[in-house]
């Protein structure tokens, strides 16, 4: 396993329409696209990547958004909205049908003699409905809002993607740090162990000092296997969010985050405000709610009368023929109509007053939806924020206190040294060391996860917040 503090990528960050959007025919109004993950062009592949032994975030984003099972479940169902607005749009276009049926029948009549009979009628009947009580333009209207709610929908599922992978990823990094600390502590340990090997040997300290560096060696190994065992489960979380093979072999780097840079941007009130008018999952509602507005007009229209233009025209020819005599005889006769055909509703057995009912409890239920989604957000950013303050004041403290344990453990070391302390104070101080080092590198990715989530709390997640510049401090 290889690990890398340092990430040199930059990329700017583009919000771009995407195609499949442009393909479902959004309305003007509606924002379109998907946010432009900065991995499209701004790096040279995940293949190559992997090839080289190295496997960055936004490499393990692009495989994650490319083999997501429910992102595209998201598309597929963004998809059939599409189709479902086509089919409303069809329902102003006039129905036609074409009729035909040839016959030809032997022994025709009552007499023995041979008669032969064909007859062939053809006719094109067309219909069009041309005032159904609004309900055609109030379907098409919720079909276009139903469509608007599913692209949102996969917009939030895009970014539930790429915050997933995002934090699987981060603790993977995290895990492979606390096998190289783990690492160091058992090389330590082992090292210590030959010097108080000496010192016994040549009868400085007592037997148990021995015994007791055994077992902490012994612990600091069963600390590195338990270390290998959470990272590999890191791994094979991080590689099925990608949809690929476990990827044990490929070294992770750290993504560069300008510390400094984000803070400017954690203000809760602001935030807040950013998030109720960007969240996908908000606007998938307010459409939805939208959606249905235009159902209880729909539903509405069953009181209203509906007119309907009927047109057709036809043709019927029929001949007979006589074997024995050898005569015949035929004619035809062309048809055509046109009418209108008006159905008032007189009684419905209150179906019209059921459905528009139904259809506002219907948007009632979904506005208390939006209601307890608005408050949730406000929840999750405030939760966010505090957090993410804490993760600051946090590091600070673990540094301080990593600062001290190093020089408590060089004091200890000393004092060991020339006998004034027992090998219990000196265990007990490199523990404390090691602790602080576990601490620190867990605040620091816990850190930028707080930071991920504030993004995606917002509701404009995209890794270009979190690559946009060389990180500012790296990992101790």
């Amino acid at each position: 396993m290889r690990y890398t503090t340092t990430c040199s990528i930059k990329v700017t960050y583009a919000r771009q329409i995407s195609t499949f959007c442009q393909r479902v025919l959004f309305p003007k109004s509606v924002l379109l696209g998907f946010i432009g993950l900065l991995i499209y062009g701004a790096f040279p592949g995940v293949a190559m990547a992997l090839e080289s032994g190295e496997l960055g975030m936004a490499q393990a984003v692009q495989l994650a958004v490319e083999h997501s099972q429910d992102l595209k479940a998201a598309h597929k169902s963004v998809r059939y909205s599409s189709l479902s607005m086509e089919k409303e749009k069809n329902d102003y276009l006039p129905q036609v049908t074409g009729t035909l049926d040839n016959r030809v029948t032997s022994n025709y009549g009552d007499s023995r003699a041979e008669r032969d009979a064909y007859s062939s009628n053809v006719g094109v009947a067309i219909s069009l409905n041309l005032f159904k009580g609004f309900a055609d333009e109030a379907s098409l209207e919720s079909a276009r809002q139903e469509l608007s709610s599913s692209a949102y929908t996969a917009l939030r599922q895009e970014q539930q993607v790429i915050f997933d992978t995002a934090s699987a990823y981060l603790n993977v990094v995290k895990q492979s740090k606390a096998i190289d600390i783990a690492t160091q502590n058992l090389v330590y340990n082992r090292q210590k162990e030959k010097q108080i090997k000496a010192f016994y040997d040549a009868g400085k300290i007592p037997v148990t000092d021995l015994y007791q560096q055994r077992a902490e060696t012994a612990d600091a190994t069963s600390e590195l296997i338990t270390a290998r065992n959470t990272l590999k489960k890191g791994w094979l979380e991080l590689a099925n969010l990608m949809g690929t093979e476990d990827f044990n072999r490929a070294g992770i780097q750290m993504p560069a985050i300008d510390i400094a840079a984000v803070a400017g941007e954690i203000n809760n009130n602001s935030l807040i405000r950013i998030a109720l008018t960007t969240r996908p999952d908000l606007l998938a509602l307010e459409k939805n709610i939208a959606a249905k507005q235009a159902g209880i007009r729909e539903a509405q229209s069953g009181k209203y009368p509906s007119v309907d233009l009927n047109a057709g025209v036809a043709d019927y020819y029929a001949y007979q023929h006589e074997k024995d005599s050898g005569m015949g005889s035929g004619g035809g006769n062309l048809n055509s109509y046109v009418g209108v055909t008006v159905s008032v509703p007189l009684f419905d057995k209150h179906l019209t007053r059921t459905r528009t009912e139904q259809a506002r409890i219907d948007k009632q239920t979904a506005v208390l939806f939006l209601e307890k989604l608005k408050e949730q957000i406000r929840l999750e950013l405030g939760e966010a924020v505090a957090d993410y303050k804490s993760a600051c004041e946090t590091i600070n403290a673990t540094k301080t206190r990593r600062l001290y344990a190093e020089k408590a453990l060089e004091s200890a070391k000393q004092r060991y040294r020339v006998g004034k302390s027992g090998l219990t104070e000196l265990i007990q101080m490199r523990s404390d060391l090691v602790e602080a080092d576990n601490n620190l590198i867990e605040a620091q990715i816990n850190q930028l996860l707080k930071i991920v989530s504030i993004f995606f709390y917002r509701g404009d997640l995209g890794l270009s917040h979190l690559l946009l510049h060389q990180v500012g401090e790296k990992l101790s």
